[in-house]
């Protein structure tokens, strides 16, 4: 069996040293373009394969980013970790997923996994057990970026603008004449969802709304059933809302059944506005107005923040809010005073 082709057989194939081939191999240096095609077909005809093992060790580098989620099957999580797979990419970096399922257990060996050297740094999309997370980082000096979590600790922080996407949210059924609207929240404690709640508060004061319901789901959870229990208890109040602001589209889609099941139709009777403009959201019935998250935005913004860690570069700020945009579809309508009575608003608007 012949021995597998070395870096110095590329060189010489390419006619050009060792020291460019590592360059061009190992993303360092500036080689011209010209130089590295060559390089590259000397390295396709002889299919040379990097010993990655070899490299890591002279290098101190994996070129591997850990990307820890709380759960893979949230279509915002799917969504985040997509984002992140491109951005990382783009960078001449791969992403190793820890899916920790909600488990605080796997959650710390997938931060003891990255502790071991298996990947440069980490991203962080929220966390099971904040403080113990927090603390390992700290401990093990990891460079680490979060996603939709607010840390004491020096760590960067990427999330949409949650209070201004919330109070966009609410803004919009107001401009609609709604005066009784409700919120439906994911959790009481996460920071994200006091975000959401508060820029849904501050929306009814500034218009000087008096009629105020949040109602936090019991599971603690932002998916379907959630909003669906969320929903129903806020049915069972004596003075039920006009319109919905949800802290998720999977929980105003969960608050659609529960609607239905009470003999209302949206928006004709509830408007019903929703969070993350995940793809379900345009296909749903009545397709739902929502709050769009920009997801690249914040996956490149993670992406940025954590080379410049590895750069040794400490971030110009710690907390990245990037801007929502509010996208208008036919789940919300104007409200008439006098009968209750709805009228459809055009559908595909964005503002």
């Amino acid at each position: 069996m012949s021995k597998p082709p070395t870096m110095r057989d590329v060189a010489e194939l390419a006619g050009v040293s060792v020291q460019t081939v590592s360059c061009v191999v190992n993303e360092t240096g500036h080689i011209s373009p010209k130089t590295r095609k060559k390089v590259l077909r000397a390295i396709d005809e002889l299919h040379y394969r990097p010993d990655r093992i070899a490299r890591i060790m002279r290098t101190g580098q994996t070129r591997l980013i850990g990307l820890l989620i709380l759960d893979i099957t949230n279509p915002v999580h799917s969504l985040v970790a997509s984002a992140v797979e491109s951005a990382a990419y783009a960078r001449g970096y791969k992403v190793v997923l820890y899916n920790v399922g909600m488990s605080a257990e796997r959650e710390r060996e997938c931060l003891q996994a990255s502790a071991e050297g298996l990947v440069d740094g980490l991203i962080l999309v929220n966390t099971v057990d904040r403080e113990q997370a927090f603390r390992f980082i700290q401990h093990e000096r990891l460079h680490a970026v979060l996603i939709d979590c607010l840390s004491e600790a020096e760590l960067p922080v990427v999330s949409v603008d949650n209070f201004q996407a919330s109070y966009l949210a609410a803004e919009h059924a107001i401009a609609l004449g709604h005066r009784r609207i409700a919120h439906l929240a994911g959790s009481a404690t996460l920071w994200i969802a006091r975000q959401r709640v508060e820029g849904y508060q501050q929306a009814l004061a500034d218009h000087g709304l008096d009629y105020q319901r949040v109602i936090v789901a019991r599971s603690g959870r932002w998916d379907f059933e959630a909003g669906y229990r969320a929903m129903s208890d806020l049915l069972a109040d004596g003075e039920p809302p006009t319109a919905i602001c949800a802290a998720s589209d999977l929980m105003a889609i969960g608050a659609y059944r529960a609607i239905a099941e009470a003999g209302l139709r949206v928006p004709d009777d509830l408007s019903v506005i929703g969070f993350d403009d995940i793809p379900a959201a345009a296909y749903a019935l009545p397709p739902l107005t929502t709050i769009r998250q920009p997801f690249e935005g914040i996956a490149l913004t993670a992406v940025s923040l954590l080379l410049d860690l590895f750069a040794g570069n400490r971030p110009a700020q710690w907390l990245c809010a990037l801007a929502p945009e509010l996208i208008v579809r036919q789940s919300t309508a104007e409200v008439s005073h006098d009968r209750q009575t709805w009228a459809g608003s055009p559908a595909g608007e964005s503002a």
